[in-house]
């Protein structure tokens, strides 16, 4: 159908959200004002938990409502408890109902065109953006043998023709349970368009992609920029940068969440400061990093290099590390004061070093820096059982990752992206290192939690990028609050591991809003390259040739 009235259309808006913290940041307050002036009226329902300063940024807004529900039966059952509160009856005096959800941010583009296109189709529903279907069902529950092309959930508009119908009314009162996530799509997402369009009534996308059907099964996710760029589309999906390389590897070649995100930075569409708090508050920190490939291959670079200290740990290494970071502004070298007092007893500080004695970890003698950055070259945790030289391999090859001693500037350069809190360097392959990937979530330990909730770091991450081999650059005041936080607490905190303080440092970060990104050199990265190509090729030929096989596939038939 056709609108009644486009300059006066009753809409109504159901606006679904989730958050695991209860949080509803600023993310969800820049969406809300980017389209509610198109709505005379707002229910928002929230599945789970909501905090109460969430709670007032919903209730200021003129002509909301909100519900709050327990978290079961996914967005679906949002929606229906939301039609149900405003009533069949009422449903006659609306126009057109939009149902939408978190799961996109924006407006990146004008919401201003995308409802004047709509309003002038005829049509009896509508949406953002399609998923071009598959040929074959993922999970085995839809009532087709193949994923239908369909209209995405997080933005469905519905008009007064199929709103007032029959199998509208059906649909949501015959709506199965939604157990997860499978279900979710299978029962509803998948299902809505093809079900409705089986009644006659029509569909259309405001962002049109039938030219990429031969592309990409999923445009919003694999092609963004595009999409937002060059038709129009006015959001992005969130989860797009942060859901692991497997959700397009099948596809291309894995780029999508890194345009994207330097695409918004570059355009001004969106507020990059917004985006990166809510990263780092409501994802997984090795999750972005993997998904945006937030490395830096460093290279000689003339950029002038911000004030800098170095803490070195007096543990077994130490000249070479000292020596390694000399191109710092000022060198600290710390420990427990006895440590301190037999090297000063053997005159073996060198010139210009700062001796720092602490009681718990190093990072104690940084609490009142003012640099503003800090390198640490900290024990490294490399088992003393191991031959020599590939123990120091692995030390030198961590401080070379970083820059040190010579490609510093270009290291320090890193930081001058807002939202880079830390520089780490890139993980070892060799000997039992190489068994530790995929294994980082296994690190959490009872009194890791104690030391953070200790801290005050409340970031969590179930595998975070951590320095490895005691390497890595923080933003200074970084390291200044957590080195203050470190000495005040110092009698209270556990004795910690190498690494345990590794995964700290790693959260302590993420609880600045900001992120980490790994380094390596030239050299590294050309030798890491082969390394990676040989074993990835080794483990191919150890499981056998699939015809045709994606890398998830193979990964399926593993598991």
């Amino acid at each position: 159908m056709r609108l009644a009235n486009p300059d006066a259309v009753r809409r109504v808006v159901v606006f679904f959200f989730y958050d695991g913290d209860g949080v509803a940041d600023e993310t969800v307050r820049v969406l809300l004002d980017g389209v509610q002036p198109h709505f005379e009226r707002t229910i928002v329902v929230v599945n789970g938990a909501l905090d109460d300063a969430s709670r007032a940024e919903f209730a200021r807004r003129p002509g909301t409502e909100l519900l709050q529900r327990d978290n079961r039966g996914f967005d679906s059952w949002a929606y229906k408890t939301a039609i149900e509160h405003i009533g069949w009856d009422a449903m006659a005096e609306i126009d057109e109902l939009v149902l939408y959800n978190f799961t996109i941010l924006g407006p990146v583009a004008s919401v201003d065109a995308m409802f004047a296109d709509m309003d002038a189709r005829d049509l009896d529903f509508w949406g953002l953006t399609v998923h071009h279907g598959a040929p074959f069902d993922p999970w085995g529950l839809l009532e087709t043998p193949t994923l239908p092309e369909h209209l995405q959930s997080h933005w469905i508009a519905v008009r007064a023709s199929m709103l007032q119908s029959e199998p509208f009314r059906r649909y949501w009162d015959e709506l199965p349970p939604i157990p997860d996530y499978a279900h979710a799509v299978a029962k509803h997402e998948a299902r809505f368009t093809h079900h409705f369009s089986s009644f006659g009534f029509r569909w259309e996308p405001f962002v049109d992609t039938a030219d990429l059907r031969q592309t990409t099964f999923y445009p919003l996710n694999s092609m963004p920029v595009e999409l937002i760029r060059d038709r129009g589309c006015p959001v992005f999906k969130r989860k797009t940068l942060f859901a692991g390389i497997d959700s397009v590897i099948d596809e291309h070649a894995t780029g999508n969440a890194r345009e994207l995100y330097r695409f918004l930075a570059a355009s001004g569409r969106y507020d990059m400061g917004v985006l990166d708090r809510h990263l780092a508050r409501s994802t997984d920190q090795r999750d972005v990093f993997e998904t945006m490939h937030e490395w830096r291959i460093l290279a000689p670079a003339l950029a002038p290099k911000p004030s800098t200290v170095a803490l070195v740990e007096a543990s077994e290494g130490w000249p070479e590390r000292v020596a390694a970071v000399r191109a710092a502004d000022r060198i600290v070298l710390a420990g427990a004061p006895g440590t301190l007092a037999a090297i000063q007893a053997r005159g073996d500080v060198p010139d210009g070093v700062e001796l720092a004695g602490v009681r718990a970890h190093p990072l104690e003698a940084l609490a009142d820096a003012e640099e503003e950055l800090a390198i640490l070259a900290l024990a490294d945790g490399i088992p003393a059982e191991l031959p020599g030289l590939d123990r120091d391999d692995r030390r030198a090859d961590a401080l070379e990752s970083l820059g040190l001693p010579d490609r510093f500037a270009d290291a320090a350069a890193a930081f001058d992206d807002a939202w880079v809190g830390a520089l780490v360097t890139a993980p070892a392959l060799q000997r039992g290192w190489f068994g530790e990937l995929g294994h980082e979530a296994e690190g959490s330990t009872a009194r890791l939690e104690h030391a953070a909730n200790r801290l005050a770091i409340r970031a969590r991450s179930n595998a975070p990028v951590v320095p490895q081999a005691g390497s890595a650059i923080l933003r200074g005041r970084i390291a200044t609050s957590l080195g203050a936080r470190v000495r005040d607490a110092a009698v209270d905190l556990p004795r910690l591991s190498v690494d345990e303080w590794a995964r700290l440092i790693a959260l302590a970060v993420q609880d600045e809003g900001m992120r980490p990104r790994v380094s390596i050199s030239p050299r590294l990265a050309e030798q890491r390259l082969s390394v990676m190509q040989h074993q990835l090729r080794g483990l191919a030929g150890a499981v056998g040739r699939g015809s045709g096989e994606s890398y998830t596939q193979l990964l399926g038939r593993l598991r």
